[in-house]
């Protein structure tokens, strides 16, 4: 299945995926449309694919560490060869914007940057308003549904 290509920035869209390969490549395309300071706000039950989307974002960033959840240390801080940042951070065990806003995420990860929360739900007061919000549901085992809406 082709992937879609982001030509003109961010839009609403949705991809369905049949696989983690085609899930992280379509991440990819999707952070390389992406303006240089951006918050992406993910959803989706547990085991969606928000972490294997996550790690299309930072292959589309030129990071190539290996990505991991990021729920036992709540942020994880990437950095690619040419200074590109992407914060990961795991709201789930968050309670509340004041959790989140203790995470001094500006001072440990300036702007420009690629902020992406999982479980973003849980801090919803602290998403910024210009947010790209991108919802992931689990069709069958191996399908699932990505929505991205601005």
């Amino acid at each position: 299945m082709p992937v879609p290509v982001f030509e003109r920035g961010i839009c609403d869209a949705d991809f369905l995926s049949n696989s983690a390969d085609e899930t992280r490549a379509f991440a990819e395309a999707f952070a390389r449309a992406l303006p240089g300071d951006s918050f992406v706000a993910l959803g989706g039950d547990l085991g969606a694919g928000k972490t294997t989307f996550v790690k299309g974002v930072a292959r589309g960033l030129g990071i190539s560490e290996k990505v991991k959840s990021p729920s036992f240390n709540v942020m994880s801080v990437y950095v690619s060869p040419g200074g590109k940042r992407l914060a990961h951070i795991d709201a789930y065990r968050l309670a509340g914007d004041s959790e989140f806003e203790s995470l001094m995420l500006d001072e440990i990860v300036p702007p420009p940057r690629c902020v992406c929360v999982e479980w973003w739900e849980n801090v919803a007061g602290a998403v910024p308003s210009g947010a790209v919000k991108v919802f992931i549901s689990s069709e069958s085992e191996s399908r699932r549904l990505i929505r991205v809406r601005v």
